[in-house]
């Protein structure tokens, strides 16, 4: 009977001493090792450091690489029924819905005084605030093939592998392109600070395609060209 005794015995101190102590911390290890795995990932070396760079390699050079039907079947233009530039007043950062500019930072020009105008851009469930607009240009056919082709068909001179990860700490776009579908509203746009030499897209999957040096300036031409010119000319004086 002892050693049955003992057992028993045995058994419950174990049992006792295990409901007594605390539950177990989650390891949070592999979550940490996890998020710095994650934040390398964004950390992208920069064309400068790269062995064997050159200034020169940061310029545009034209590569014919997509014809016509080529681009227009990339995103978003494949999907756009209207596609359309306009330019706003600055000051503030855009978002997916709706962009909300901070009023009285700055004087805007005479002839768009009017509140609204303080607003910027205005998207409300996908469909374009016109009042809020200084510019407005919807493309022709011509004019979309031009867009593409400085979008697209422009790369980098050399080390095209490489990304710039370089971009200017401000952000204020004063003009974007904006894609409707075919029951008019909005499904992509892409911001631009020509100020600054930056954008942004709703999506994450627009772009202005390679960022080579003389990018944003053909860019700003192209607005210039089709009659936009707040934001992109600097001719034209800025709120």
């Amino acid at each position: 009977m002892k050693p049955k005794l003992l057992l028993c015995l045995f058994v419950l101190l174990s049992f006792s001493c295990y409901a007594n102590t605390p539950p177990l911390k989650k390891d949070t290890s592999y979550t940490i090792a996890q998020a710095r795995r994650m934040a390398k990932k964004r950390i992208t070396i920069t064309r400068e450091t790269i062995k064997g760079y050159r200034p020169g390699f940061d310029n545009c050079i034209f590569t014919n690489q997509y014809t016509v039907a080529n681009r227009l079947k990339k995103y978003p233009y494949s999907a756009a029924i209207k596609i359309m530039l306009v330019s706003y007043y600055g000051g503030g950062q855009p978002n997916q819905d709706i962009k909300i500019d901070s009023p009285f930072t700055a004087p805007i020009p005479t002839t768009h005084k009017q509140d609204k105008h303080y607003l910027g851009l205005v998207i409300k469930n996908k469909k374009l605030d016109y009042s809020t607009l200084i510019e407005t240009k919807v493309l022709n056919r011509k004019q979309v093939e031009e867009l593409t082709n400085i979008v697209f068909n422009y790369d980098f001179a050399g080390m095209k592998n490489y990304t710039v990860t370089g971009f200017a700490a401000c952000f204020d776009p004063r003009n974007s392109i904006l894609f409707f579908d075919k029951n008019g509203k909005i499904f992509d746009h892409l911001d631009i600070c020509f100020h600054c030499n930056n954008y942004e897209s709703t999506s994450k999957n627009l772009s202005i395609g390679a960022n080579c040096a003389q990018k944003f300036d053909m860019l700003a031409r192209f607005f210039i060209k089709a009659g936009v010119r707040y934001g992109a000319d600097n001719k034209v004086p800025l709120d």
